[in-house]
């Protein structure tokens, strides 16, 4: 054996210094290696594991074994790489109490299992060499059949846990799978959900257009019979000049003439008793002008009317009625179509907002939901205001 001289003090310290400037040393491992070097072991020896950049609990294994005198064969197997300083603690602990190195090289090579497995290994390792020496006594052949045995077991815990390791990706991916084919379905059911509202809303849309398409034609159609019989009117009013057609009837002239009448359009009192009460009729003579197709007066012929005396005029009269029984009618439509609350509103603003009974009375009828009785009744409100601007 190789005679080992310590250091001296000083070179000690020069030493140490060193290894101080290294910041990766801390002030335990600085400790360990000055003990070591008080033990005797060299600088060199020391540099076998500080140069490896291992922790604290490697390095005093690894120490240990230096100062055991262990080979390096032996050191490479209790401080193989990939072992962590509990790892190397039991390999060592048992390779002292005799077990063999081949038999800790087997147990440590899988690195992934914890010291603790180790020390079970070992512990059974240890029981059977135990009872083989008391019944049968060691020899080298059962020694190796048990060493097979052992790297058995370490192989088929290394398959285990190789399966094991496969299954749990596996699962993994399945799940990873699932989710997203569960969230694929989800998003399939919500698009189909909002295709089914979208042409459910499209269809009350076309429908809502298509009624109020009808409601503007029947209101071009109002229009015009209302400036006809405007033009009527104006036409057989006693404002207009007798000369102003060549269609007059020689019979109303003739009757016109004797009681000095110089407009076409004048009433004729046909002796009439006096009146006896103020909303008594009378009966008043008119003539009026019959138009074609073109708007082209054709003849000009008498006209009956009855008139009440401090009125509008039939005309205003009869309106006023016809107005005042629509308006009852709606409001009767309205009680008994037996909307929500939130339809009653949009109603209401739509009288708010002028809209015509036409109008209100398709509005109530539909029974579309709020929202859309809302954007039906901004549609009728702009169509309205257009028709006002013509």
């Amino acid at each position: 054996m190789q005679e080992r001289n310590a250091m001296t003090n000083m070179d000690l310290k020069v030493y140490m210094e060193s290894l101080k400037n290294n910041p990766r040393f801390t002030d335990a491992m600085l400790c360990l290696v000055e003990e070591d070097l008080k033990f005797g072991l060299t600088p060199e020896e020391t540099e076998e594991y500080t140069a490896k950049k291992l922790d604290y609990t490697q390095m005093k294994v690894y120490s240990q074994c230096l100062r055991n005198g262990y080979s390096r064969d032996i050191r490479d197997i209790i401080t193989g790489d990939g072992l962590t300083g509990e790892q190397m603690a039991v390999a060592l602990e048992f390779y002292e109490k005799g077990v063999a190195a081949e038999t800790v090289k087997e147990i440590t090579r899988n690195t992934s299992q914890t010291a603790f497995v180790m020390k079970k290994l070992f512990q059974d390792v240890m029981e059977k060499l135990g009872d083989t020496q008391k019944n049968t006594g060691a020899d080298g052949a059962y020694a190796g059949e048990l060493l097979g045995k052992i790297r058995e077991t370490v192989e088929k815990i290394e398959y285990q846990e190789k399966r094991y390791d496969a299954l749990n990706e596996k699962l993994k991916e399945l799940q990873a799978e699932k989710q997203e084919t569960a969230g694929q379905e989800y998003l399939q059911s919500q698009l189909a959900d909002r295709d089914r509202l979208l042409e459910s809303q499209q269809d009350q849309i076309n429908a809502a257009r298509a009624e109020i398409a009808r409601l503007k034609n029947e209101i071009e159609v109002s229009e015009k019979e209302r400036r006809v019989m405007e033009r009527n009117k104006n036409l057989g009013s006693p404002n207009e000049n007798e000369n102003s057609s060549p269609y007059e009837n020689p019979t109303v002239e003739k009757q016109a003439a004797g009681r000095n009448i110089n407009k076409a359009a004048a009433p004729v009192n046909d002796m009439a008793p006096p009146d006896t009460d103020n909303t008594m009729a009378r009966h008043m003579e008119y003539r009026a002008a019959l138009i074609d197709e073109n708007g082209r007066i054709i003849q000009m012929v008498p006209i009956e009317r009855m008139e009440k005396k401090k009125e509008g005029g039939t005309f205003g009269a009869l309106f006023s009625r016809l107005f005042f029984k629509r308006k009852m009618d709606i409001v009767k439509l309205v009680a008994e179509s037996g909307l929500e609350a939130e339809q009653l509103v949009q109603v209401r603003s739509a009288l708010e907002k002028g809209l015509t009974e036409k109008q209100l009375m398709v509005l109530i009828n539909c029974r579309l939901p709020s929202e859309q009785m809302e954007e039906i009744i901004g549609i009728a409100v702009y169509e309205n205001r257009m028709k006002a601007m013509e």
